[in-house]
């Protein structure tokens, strides 16, 4: 781990600075990319979506720290709550919130079609890349463990992260081929990434369980597995 990338002087660089930096410089590339491939940038009203993907990402990656707070403790998150001290980001509030944004905004600007799939390929390079920020910093490690691959005496859960982010982007640009209808290509993004993350909470060091053993992070996963992987299907079936 190497928090601090470099030192100018009395300037320390972060690592996690920069590699968020990074993912948000890539994915805005790529997202740019295929805006351009499937004729978004025909419409000028869909230029400004991106405003309230960040704003909401912003909000709810800050808000989204509720999911990690032990709900046991009332009066503790209450107060936090009241003083919007919520220390750290969380990706699942950021795409919550990123997704609220942009359909508040689409609400106002009347825009009724779906714009999602100029994020598929976009969110889980970004993601990766962020996840090798996360390594860097320390931060969303995994549990203790005694494998070889272990950093530190625990499961490195960031790198897991990082290399299963990537394969759900070679997916996302094979599945670019097939007829799916629009809207559907981010459908298999979200459906794959909840699967992802459900997976890694139980190597995750900051997972609190919610109930059965699930942490709230999980119940919300395994939702969004089940509704979109079963709009999944069924547009699959319907073309067969």
């Amino acid at each position: 781990m190497r928090p601090i990338l470099i030192q100018i002087g009395d300037v320390a660089v972060s690592s996690y600075a920069v590699m968020v930096a990074l993912a948000l410089a890539v994915g805005w590339r790529v997202r740019r990319a295929e805006v351009q491939r499937l004729g978004y940038d025909r419409d000028p009203r869909l230029r400004w979506l991106g405003i309230g993907a960040l704003l909401g990402a912003m909000a709810g990656a800050k808000l989204g720290m509720l999911l990690f707070e032990d709900l046991g403790d009332f009066a503790h998150t209450v107060a936090r709550m009241r003083d919007f001290d919520f220390t750290g980001k969380t990706v699942v509030g950021g795409l919550a919130g990123g997704y609220l944004g942009v359909e508040i905004q689409k609400y106002f600007m009347g825009i009724r079609e779906s714009t999602g799939d100029a994020w598929a390929l976009a969110l889980p390079l970004g993601q990766a890349v962020g996840r090798l920020g996360c390594f860097l910093h320390g931060c969303c490690g995994g549990k203790p463990s005694e494998l070889p691959w272990a950093v530190a005496g625990h499961h490195p859960a960031q790198l897991y992260e990082l290399a299963l982010d990537l394969l759900l982007f070679a997916v996302i640009f094979w599945a670019r081929r097939l007829p799916l209808p629009r809207g559907h290509l981010f459908k298999v993004y979200l459906a794959g990434y909840a699967v992802i993350r459900f997976g890694l909470e139980f190597l995750r060091i900051d997972a609190i369980p919610l109930a059965l053993g699930l942490s709230a992070v999980q119940w919300l996963c395994a939702l969004a597995a089940v509704v979109l992987g079963g709009q999944l299907l069924r547009a699959r079936t319907l073309q067969v």
